[in-house]
């Protein structure tokens, strides 16, 4: 096997081994990070579209801000996977639309009338919006971060 290839694509292997199983497992009220790897950031776009091109039901975004962090930082590379809005719970981190039409990714917390109340988790107070059965884009379904996420 040609050496060049099994270095391009370890961080990609480690990656996908440690998404076996993750659709299975438990939410737990705590926020968690998923799976990340450190790599360069012509590489953690190329691993994510990879990722979700292995389903029509997953959509790759790049983070910009503080909202996130520890968890993601600047330029981090999300797999968002689509879920129907009945099957949202507390603590998933999900993309939603926001009303000037910008991707956020934040962390649920509460239904009521209007939605699902949601907080990045290094900011003070809730987002303004709720995310909705109409403003949802998924959950996060992995994460690539570059060097400069890291940071």
């Amino acid at each position: 096997m040609n050496r060049a290839y099994l270095r391009i694509s370890l961080p990609l292997f480690l990656v996908l081994v440690g998404l076996v199983g993750c659709a299975e497992a438990p939410v737990s009220p705590v926020s968690k990070p998923a799976p990340a790897t450190d790599v360069g950031r012509l590489q953690a776009w190329s691993d994510a579209e990879l990722v979700a091109g292995r389903s029509g039901d997953r959509v790759t975004v790049i983070g910009s801000g503080e909202s996130m962090r520890p968890i993601y930082g600047e330029n981090t590379v999300l797999v968002l996977n689509k879920i129907d809005y009945a099957d949202l719970k507390p603590g998933m981190q999900v993309g939603y639309v926001n009303e000037a039409g910008r991707r956020v990714v934040h962390v649920i917390h509460e239904k009521d009338a209007r939605g699902w109340s949601v907080q990045g988790l290094n900011n003070e107070a809730e987002d303004r919006e709720r995310v909705t059965r109409y403003n949802l884009i998924g959950v996060v379904y992995a994460s690539f971060a570059t060097g400069d996420a890291m940071r």
